[in-house]
């Protein structure tokens, strides 16, 4: 799904608090950070190749420098695009400058699916995109389409941290593609201009507008709440113009897009997990030296669970600038949570029978309990 955010005062404020504060203190659904290692802090500036001075043997020698090119569809005020900044940080330092990341923020290169693309062409050399984008070639990726997969972000992390991630790398590495880790914009909540939801039954006859995944339509579709298609960028004056009911979306984007402006409630459902794989072609990855595919991937390493836990944090800030505007705000119950569930296992059931869909499932149900 292609997201264009604009600036929010609150937004950017919240971020620029977390960059200044660290950590801070344990959050609920707090990532665990990996081991500390002596490098440059993230916010280093970028080292670049000392030029030669000319003066023979006292001469810096030269430095081959490795450029890559970095596609993600939004800006760096969101905590995805603020964490590919820091990763390309990372990365210049602690290769000394010899791996340079240029960064192609908000679908600058193209849609989600042309840059899919691009990237398998090897014209694009890394991406980050809404894994629904990614089912054409990846199919496996459309598990995180179903509704309820996962309760926690420690469940989410633990699973691709672990077997999950493994079995979604080979499966990426079978259409010639590298795993590198995972982005999240968190769970996804519903706004809409009729009534709050407070059980399944109160989407019945909703105009919802989702992402055109065939699972994420599947679902509105049996809860007779539509699932119609409208490009994200016409989203707004879409529920502006009454051309549709409702969306869903992480209240990240329910905020930086202003979707609170045209629509009347908001539902805290967190009914489905997002996920952007971060992803490059196997020809452009094993073309580079041994040492920068370690820096690569122990950069990202570092980056992920932080920009995971700043999802949480700003969440939080989310909702207190919502309700400052006066925004209809409510909660599903956990019951409601799980008659959701159980109404979608018909989803469930159909994504089973795909090629290796029961085995995704199984894997998954180890960390759900």
């Amino acid at each position: 799904m292609k997201k264009f955010f604009k600036v929010v005062p609150v937004l950017l404020l919240i971020i620029a608090l977390l960059v200044a504060c660290g950590s801070g203190g344990a959050t609920t659904g707090e990532i665990p950070p990996p081991p500390p290692r002596a490098t440059l802090p993230p916010t280093a500036p970028t080292p670049t190749p000392a030029p030669a001075t000319g003066g023979g043997a006292t001469d810096t020698p030269a430095v081959d420098v490795i450029t890559l090119s970095f596609s993600h569809n939004t800006n760096t005020g969101h905590p995805r695009g603020y964490m590919v900044e820091r990763f390309a940080e990372l990365v210049a330092a602690r290769s000394d400058g010899r791996l340079v990341i240029n960064i192609f923020p908000n679908s600058q290169l193209g849609s989600d699916g042309e840059v899919v693309e691009q990237v398998m062409q090897g014209t694009i050399d890394i991406a980050s995109i809404f894994s629904p984008n990614v089912t054409s070639v990846v199919p496996e990726l459309a598990l995180f389409d179903l509704p309820y997969l996962f309760f926690t972000m420690e469940q989410a992390h633990n699973a691709l941290d672990g077997t999950l991630g493994d079995y979604l790398s080979d499966a990426m590495a079978e259409q010639d593609l590298v795993s590198l880790g995972y982005l999240t914009s968190g769970f996804k909540d519903f706004t809409n201009n009729v009534r709050p939801i407070y059980s399944v039954q109160d989407l019945d006859g909703l105009r919802m507008r989702v992402s055109q995944s065939h699972f994420l339509v599947a679902q509105f579709q049996a809860m007779n709440a539509g699932g119609i298609s409208i490009p994200w960028g016409e989203v707004y004056g879409a529920f502006a113009a009454g051309l549709a009911d409702g969306q869903e979306n992480p209240l990240a984007t329910i905020v930086a897009a202003s979707i609170y402006e045209v629509q009347d409630y908001i539902t805290i459902s967190n009914h489905g997990f997002t996920v952007y794989p971060i992803f490059m072609s196997t020809e452009v990855y094993n073309q580079l030296p041994a040492d920068l595919r370690v820096i690569l991937r122990e950069s990202i390493a570092e980056i992920q669970p932080r920009q995971w836990n700043m999802i949480v944090e700003v969440a939080d800030g989310h909702l207190e600038y919502l309700y400052s505007t006066g925004a209809n705000i409510n909660y599903l119950s956990d019951a409601a949570r799980q008659d959701f569930r159980a109404f979608m296992q018909v989803i469930y059931d159909e994504f089973a029978e795909l090629p290796n869909g029961a085995e995704l499932l199984s894997v998954v149900g180890r960390y759900v309990s």
